[in-house]
């Protein structure tokens, strides 16, 4: 057995033929016999070694036993190992006492009895094996623990700090600025668009490109600041004592960084990322609301598009509020039967036939009416529920076409927008063949729309799914077309029947916007040379309408035709529209500003009306005309420091008439106030 692995003894003794004879006696395979021939000896050999026992001699020249093991029981790494006093025996009771009080545990007399002696030494042996083992257990479970403890507090993947110590850590950053009066800077990340790595490529590839950008982030961060990776490609980061021009400057370093692409084994990967920052105290005074506004502001950041930072605007505004609302209430619009389809003709430039109408989906809020799509489409691919609203559009668009197979519409056929995130799916083709056998229609009345966006990273993959479409005998098209990330590759590699040229595009046309025409001229040469239909979308003119027939477009729809229509009155409408188109064509071209008068959408709430309620919060709770200019502006949205500079009044004037409002209107928060507000403006809509 290796020395290390022994079990070391120490013998103390003046006398060499005493320490020969315990060492005849006690001697054993898996023991190191240490020998001292003095106390002094001793204590060195004690710097060395970690001793089991110490069998030691009371009575030696110069440092005899008892002030030996005095020294020894005196330090602390030395202090708990056993000693056994070996003297002669004529001790009296009082110099046995001073043993025990100097830390003997037990006594052998000489001559000693080799049994005895034997046994002691073996149990002292015994209790220092089971100290060793427990010590060992103990620094296991603390191992254990601290890899338990590092888990619980530190994402898996990234090895960064995970949202549980997110928590904690933001708590105790923000009550250490309110100690030493400091900003705490708060970033929410997201990564854009990297659904479709993972999509694409699988979710290994796209857990090993998380961390390079974990490890990227780190790095231009400083080193008093906070990273955690709380979920997915979602990332907060706190930054110590940082206002927020400093914040900016750390998000613009973020976005600079970013344009570095990322090398993972045979790929390169360029990944944008959008920022939302609220600085704390002036955006929210505790952890829920700085990070709840940190991430208000990413949100706001992504609907500008990708690689962009916003900063919160401290406050919630009437239209903010509006949003929040209607999360929770479209999650049940399905169920509710609040949604409904109206169409919108695509009408032949040349002959003026009606080829082929669009189904847009439109939600009738209960109790604020129609809710524009611009609106509660994106909230929709937000909150996630906009793969299923896009199968209650293909159910219903193909019972509308089932339906108008016996009437003077059956031979029109209906195209139907799929969103990006369905139709990357796998069973996306499996919906439309259920669908198709549901409603017995025939497929070539069907159409399904798909945006560029949809396109990008799932090139191989969207192929596949279009070509088993067009197995189907369903059209295909390509939705605003020139937009974004558009490639004439697109237009060759996918097995497209037709492009929709953006109305940004078209209405630019009469703007004398030249090179706008010089783009949608391009597109129908080329999409005519390959065989494309081209609809122009968004015409609103005649003479807008005019250049597209010099252009050969093949067909256009827009307001100019005919603004979307329920089926009953798209049915009225286009009855007298076929009337007229065929006794005299040239009475057809503003037909729908003569024939029928077309539903106005609502859009947002009317700015008259929420003055007006304003106005009736000022008589129903007493609030004073300083008090009203005050609330006017909280209720756009401005800070406390936009509302002091805008009424040239201070920041704790601010906050003093901020306290009298709430409290006469009985309310605890921004929230609150701007809910009583909207509340006031959706009963004074229902009154007119």
């Amino acid at each position: 057995m290796n020395q290390i692995d022994q079990i070391n003894i120490l013998l103390v003794d003046d006398r060499p033929e005493n320490l020969l004879a315990l060492e005849a006696i006690i001697e054993q395979e898996d023991y190191n016999l240490v020998k001292a021939y003095s106390g002094e000896e001793a204590l060195k050999y004690l710097l060395k070694y970690d001793f089991a026992v110490i069998l030691l001699d009371v009575q030696m020249p110069g440092m005899d036993g008892f002030s030996t093991a005095k020294i020894i029981k005196a330090r602390e790494k030395t202090k708990n190992i056993p000693i056994l006093f070996i003297t002669a025996n004529n001790l009296d009771s009082e110099q046995i006492f001073m043993g025990y009080s100097v830390g003997a545990i037990d006594y052998i007399l000489k001559p000693f009895d080799p049994l005895i002696l034997k046994s002691k030494v073996a149990r002292f042996v015994e209790q220092y094996i089971l100290r060793q083992k427990l010590i060992a257990q103990t620094k296991e479970l603390e191992e254990k623990n601290n890899v338990i403890q590092y888990m619980a507090y530190h994402d898996g993947l990234t090895e960064l700090p995970n949202r549980r110590m997110l928590n904690e850590q933001i708590i105790q950053k923000i009550n250490k600025s309110k100690y030493v009066n400091e900003p705490l800077g708060v970033m929410y990340l997201d990564l854009d668009r990297f659904k479709y790595v993972n999509d694409s490529l699988g979710h290994l590839m796209g857990d090993k490109l998380l961390q390079l950008v974990a490890k990227r982030l780190q790095s231009t961060l400083r080193e008093e600041d906070f990273v955690a990776r709380i979920g997915g490609d979602e990332f907060v980061i706190l930054l110590t004592n940082s206002d927020r021009d400093e914040c900016l400057m750390v998000a613009q370093n973020i976005l600079e960084a970013f344009k570095q692409p990322f090398y993972l084994d045979t790929y390169e990967f360029y990944i944008t990322t959008c920022i939302g920052l609220a600085v704390f105290p002036y955006d929210g005074e505790d952890s829920i609301s700085i990070l709840k506004n940190a991430d208000a502001a990413l949100y706001r950041a992504k609907e500008q598009g990708k690689n962009k930072y916003k900063v919160f605007h401290s406050g919630m505004n009437i239209e903010s509020y509006r949003t929040f609302l209607l999360q929770s209430d479209l999650r049940k619009a399905i169920e509710r039967d609040e949604l409904s389809l109206v169409f919108q003709p695509k009408i032949n430039v040349q002959t003026g036939k009606v080829s082929s109408v669009e189904a847009l989906v439109r939600w009738k809020h209960p109790k604020w009416g129609m809710i524009p799509p611009n609106e509660f489409i994106p909230l929709a691919e937000e909150i996630g529920v906009i793969m299923d609203i896009d199968k209650w559009v293909l159910h219903n668009a193909c019972k509308q076409i089932a339906q108008w197979k016996n009437n003077e519409l059956s031979s029109i056929r209906i195209a139907v927008n799929f969103s990006a995130q369905h139709f990357i799916q796998q069973n996306l083709v499996t919906e439309v063949k259920e669908q198709l056998e549901m409603t017995n229609i025939d497929p070539t009345l069907l159409e399904i729309e798909i945006t560029e966006t949809a396109l990008l990273g799932n090139e191989d993959f969207i192929i596949t799914t279009l070509r088993k479409l067009k197995e189907l005998n369903i059209h295909v098209s390509l939705d605003d077309f020139g937009t974004g990330y558009s490639s004439l590759n697109y237009l060759r590699v996918f097995p497209f029947d037709t492009v929709k040229i953006d109305k940004a595009f078209i209405q630019e046309l009469t703007q004398q916007g030249e090179k706008s025409h010089a783009i949608v001229e391009s597109i129908i040469y080329l999409a005519n040379k390959l065989a494309i239909n081209v609809v122009a979308e968004g015409v609103e003119t005649i003479e807008q309408l005019n250049i597209l027939k010099e252009l050969y477009c093949n067909e256009y729809q827009g307001y100019h035709f005919c603004r979307p229509l329920p089926p009953a009155e798209l049915f009225e409408f286009l009855e007298k529209y076929e009337k007229i188109r065929v006794v005299s064509p040239t009475k057809s071209e503003n037909l729908y500003e003569n024939v029928i008068e077309m539903p106005k959408e609502n859009l947002k709430l009317n700015h008259d009306i929420v003055k007006t309620a304003i106005q009736q919060v000022k008589t129903s709770y007493s609030l004073s005309t300083r008090e009203v200019d005050v609330f006017s502006l909280i209720v756009d949205g401005l800070s406390n420091k936009e509302i002091s500079e805008k009424l040239y009044i201070s920041e704790h004037t601010v906050k003093n008439h901020i306290t009298n409002i709430f409290s006469k209107l009985n309310v605890s928060d921004r929230v609150q106030a701007i809910a009583l507000v909207y509340e006031t403006c959706i009963q004074k809509e229902e009154v007119q």
